[in-house]
């Protein structure tokens, strides 16, 4: 969508069309196609997900500085080598930007997912707590989350490090 007008023309509508649209509200038909077990729960993270990280990507990969992609060519790269050698580097730091924002999303809707159609996880701890007027445990297992989502953040911040090593920011580091 970044670098291909003609993908970019098909697919920015369908994507900025259908963006608003709660993913969540789709849960019962995921339910009912992919029964009630894990597969309708990672089908709607994905679907959920696939948003933030398609939408940041693809303004990275039109954002790529145009004298790189200029100068990739008059060395002798092809459409292919240049895709490879330039936008994809240049592009990384956004897909991770994405996986950023798409992280809580993931989180929040597997929560949510526990809460109304799981007997186990910390959603259905959240749930099961709260109906059972036990708030210390319920507010504990919102500490828990709330843990899990910094130590995820945390992961793929260092994961983002390790593989983007090119691309130090000293405005990244607090």
């Amino acid at each position: 969508m970044g670098r291909s007008r003609l993908a970019g023309g098909l697919l920015d509508p369908l994507f900025s069309g259908t963006y608003a649209v709660p993913k969540l509200a789709l849960f019962p038909i995921f339910v009912f196609a992919f029964g009630i077990g894990s597969l309708s729960k990672v089908a709607l993270v994905f679907l959920e997900c696939l948003y933030p990280i398609v939408i940041v990507t693809s303004q990275g990969a039109r954002g790529v500085n145009r004298v790189l992609l200029w100068s990739a060519g008059n060395l002798g790269a092809s459409g292919a080598a240049a895709l490879r050698r330039v936008v994809l580097p240049a592009t990384a730091p956004f897909v991770f930007a994405g996986f950023r924002v798409a992280l809580p999303i993931a989180l929040i809707v597997v929560i949510i997912t526990e809460m109304v159609s799981s007997a186990d996880g910390l959603g259905y701890v959240v749930i099961y707590t709260l109906s059972s007027l036990r708030t210390d445990r319920m507010l504990a297992a919102v500490v828990v989350i709330a843990a899990l989502g910094w130590a995820l953040d945390r992961a793929l911040v260092f994961l983002r490090d390790r593989l983007i090593y090119w691309e130090k920011l000293e405005t990244y580091y607090v």
